[in-house]
């Protein structure tokens, strides 16, 4: 930004100089054609000069009329469109060479203060524009020479205008000009300097924004491989709580239905053979849902029936292998969650009854549904063996439920101190529930 600032600070002073250079020259010219007019020596310089020279004051009100359009094109030219850019190079360099010419070659260096601003505007354009037209202006600038030029188009050399004066006052005029032309030569290498520093810096930033995208691509990569572990992880786990779930509950359901078996087995085989087809049931049910959970799908009576319907066959299921009798209260039937929101409240009141039965030998357990707020309630109350707060260790089982819900940003909380309670809160968004 400093380097750009800096261009056009010196392509403003290049512009300043080189109106002053043209006006000077222009003016030197019109003030020596005065002077050989008042000295009565028009004929002599007439018969000296091999060409008889334009009307001195058109050529100062040409070059100043013409100076001044191109000063203001310069200082007020904006980056636009790539053909409107180059249109306006073109007509500048038409401009100056049509001035130069005016002034019969004197005044060179406007090309320069032509090709700085050709620069300064086409920055970002590609290469080969700069090049071709930075050919075109040296090349112009090597044409318009007094010695080229005049053994094929016969000219005035400005020098002679400057002759008709005095020595000192000759010498002094000359040596305006030629201050003048350094002053801007000096500028344009100035210019130059900063342009190829601001396109040094231009490189640095590319390269360093390259380096940086790098290693941004390289930072991805590492997130992208451990975004993968992390969800092949989670995955693992998925399946390890929906095999712990399924065939915790359904393992449960059989060994109870065994017990039974045993127990009636002698005295009504008949009612034991009834038993076993249910454990038979709740067998092929259980490695129903274990294959559901290997691919990765939700419980088969979810799938099919819905969380309340789903809920009621497996209720049905536990009790008809076990002496457990369990009362459902769904009061939401107007609940329509995700199917992630399903599968957590499923597994819950599965692993809770199955736990009622496993470790409290519970006979009754109550599944209540309900909504409070933006709040989904469950609860699982059972008449088991209770547990003190302070003794109720987290299994698989527990641990598995308290992640489950956590993950749905819910709340989870036991109580052992009357039976056992289980309760979840479980938030709901809009539209998931309508009154």
């Amino acid at each position: 930004m400093n380097n750009i600032l800096a261009m056009k600070r010196i392509r403003q002073a290049m512009t300043a100089l080189s109106f002053l250079l043209v006006l000077y020259t222009a003016g030197v010219m019109l003030a020596g054609s005065l002077h050989i007019v008042e000295s009565g020596e028009s004929s002599s310089f007439l018969q000296s000069i091999p060409h008889a020279p334009s009307s001195p004051w058109m050529v100062f009100w040409l070059s100043f009329i013409l100076c001044s359009l191109l000063s203001w094109l310069i200082l007020n030219t904006v980056q636009g469109s790539k053909s409107g850019i180059l249109l306006c190079a073109g007509f500048k360099t038409l401009l100056a060479c049509i001035i130069i010419w005016n002034v019969n070659l004197s005044c060179r260096p406007l090309l320069l203060l032509v090709f700085s601003d050709v620069l300064y505007t086409m920055r970002g354009f590609q290469a080969r524009y700069m090049v071709g037209i930075g050919s075109i202006l040296t090349g112009l600038y090597l044409l318009f020479s007094y010695e080229v030029i005049t053994p094929m188009i016969p000219m005035v050399s400005t020098g002679v205008y400057f002759s008709v004066f005095e020595h000192s006052t000759s010498s002094l005029l000359a040596f305006g000009q030629s201050l003048l032309e350094s002053a801007t030569l000096v500028l344009f290498i100035a210019f130059m300097c900063e342009f190829l520093i601001d396109l040094h810096q231009e490189k640095e930033n590319i390269a360093q924004e390259l380096n940086m995208m790098n290693r941004v691509n390289e930072d991805l990569r590492h997130y992208a491989q451990m975004t993968e572990q992390i969800a092949e992880s989670r995955e693992r786990k998925r399946l390890a709580r929906e095999i712990h779930d399924t065939l915790g509950h359904a393992l449960t359901g059989i060994a109870a239905g065994i017990d039974a078996t045993l127990v009636i087995m002698d005295k009504n085989p008949e009612m034991a053979k009834s038993q076993l087809h249910l454990v038979r049931q709740v067998v092929s049910e259980g490695i129903g849902d274990v294959r559901a959970s290997l691919q990765k799908l939700r419980p088969g009576a979810l799938e099919q029936r819905g969380l309340k319907g789903a809920l009621e066959k497996m209720i049905r299921e536990f009790e008809s292998v076990t002496a457990m009798t369990i009362d459902l209260d769904y009061q939401a039937d107007s609940l329509d969650v995700d199917k992630a929101k399903e599968d957590v409240c499923f597994r819950l009141v599965q692993e809770s009854i199955t736990n009622a039965r496993r470790h409290g030998a519970a006979t009754h357990a109550a599944v209540r549904f309900a909504v409070d707020g933006d709040w989904l309630v469950i609860t699982v109350r059972d008449n088991g063996r209770g547990l003190p707060q302070k003794t109720i260790t987290y299994g698989y089982g527990l641990t598995q439920m308290e992640e489950n819900v956590s993950s749905l940003h819910g709340m989870l909380h036991f109580d052992g101190s009357d039976g056992f309670l289980t309760e979840a809160r479980i938030p709901l968004t809009k539209g998931e529930y309508r009154e």
